[in-house]
């Protein structure tokens, strides 16, 4: 039908979630990591290597920022959404098992973004912390940063009842 808008559930529940601090300082250590790399590149190879090397890898890593920098969650009556940016995890609340609260670390998922974890759960998290495990029938695990776990369990259980 033309001219007619298809209206979407409304938002019950949304939160961003940002990188951890730990990891946005790796990030400008990264940063100028690769500035003195330029910058030595500049002096011994050539300017023309250096100012490639430098800007390669900051653009790189400006790229994963604005990509993994932050994950968004969001409820409706019908599904949980969970993204980094192009990146999205859509679930239907009906089909959702557990929630439970978890926490995510680096000896488990071996960094942040989305990972595979050591269990063979999929992870899209920002921070080492705090964060959600949900379960669906016959798959794997779903694990998510957040910073209210307690909250986000709460809404999936109602909703799922």
């Amino acid at each position: 039908m033309k001219g007619k808008k298809i209206l979407k559930d409304p938002i019950e529940y949304y939160e961003k979630v940002n990188l951890g601090n730990f990891v946005k300082t790796l990030i400008i250590v990264l940063m100028l990591v690769f500035g003195v790399i330029g910058l030595a590149g500049w002096y011994s190879v050539s300017p023309l290597f250096g100012i490639v090397m430098a800007f390669s890898g900051v653009f790189i890593i400006s790229v994963l920022y604005t990509i993994f920098g932050r994950l968004t969650i969001s409820t409706t009556s019908k599904e949980l959404i969970v993204a980094f940016r192009f990146f999205n995890k859509r679930f239907f609340l009906c089909d959702i098992n557990s929630c439970e609260q978890t926490m995510t670390n680096v000896r488990k998922y071996y960094g942040v973004g989305i990972r595979y974890g050591v269990d063979g759960s999929l992870a899209y998290s920002t921070s080492f912390g705090s964060a959600v495990k949900i379960t669906k029938t016959g798959e794997k695990p779903f694990v998510f940063s957040t910073k209210h776990p307690e909250t986000v369990c709460q809404i999936l259980s109602t909703k799922n009842r």
